[in-house]
């Protein structure tokens, strides 16, 4: 019996590159669970810590990022990279309060990506809608499970390269 692959591991087509913004302070499951679902898709996704590669959740469990935010990730990216923005445990209102998150989403702005915010709801989902239209942004709405809106993340970055 031929072993399938997962659906876009195998094709060689240019995918839309994803970032995942966390600080210290960041909820675990969705981190890692956004994370785990994008690569398990075969889909380009980093890590980028706001400080140092390793970054610790609101549980005290350490994770080493792909890379900080000094050191420039996002300088050779080309246009249409998603930016995820956890905002479980107190990785929202980190993000909020760091001086070099607007220019980044300005960044992002500016090269037609889009930022997507793991709660709807929150105070940097309302900042959010402040910078970029409703079309260029993805909230996750409160009331559908996390599982759920990675799916549809996760689908969105497939098909949309």
């Amino acid at each position: 019996m031929e072993k399938m692959s997962l659906r876009g591991r195998n094709e060689k087509r240019a995918r839309t590159k994803s970032f995942i913004l966390i600080g210290d302070g960041f909820d675990e499951f969705e981190v890692v669970y956004l994370i785990h679902k994008f690569r398990q898709a075969g889909l380009p996704i980093k890590s980028v810590s706001l400080f140092n590669k390793l970054v610790y959740s609101r549980q005290g469990v350490g994770i080493k990022a792909d890379c900080a935010l000094a050191e420039h990730p996002f300088d050779n990216v080309a246009e249409d990279c998603l930016l995820i923005l956890p905002t479980g445990g107190q990785n929202g209102e980190t993000l909020r309060q760091d001086a070099r998150v607007r220019p980044l989403l300005q960044l992002v702005k500016e090269r037609h990506g889009r930022v997507a915010v793991t709660d709807g709801q929150s105070s940097l989902a309302r900042d959010l809608c402040q910078i970029f239209t409703a079309s260029s942004t993805v909230m996750h709405p409160v009331e559908e499970q996390m599982e759920f809106f990675v799916a549809a993340l996760t689908d969105h970055a497939l098909f949309a390269s």
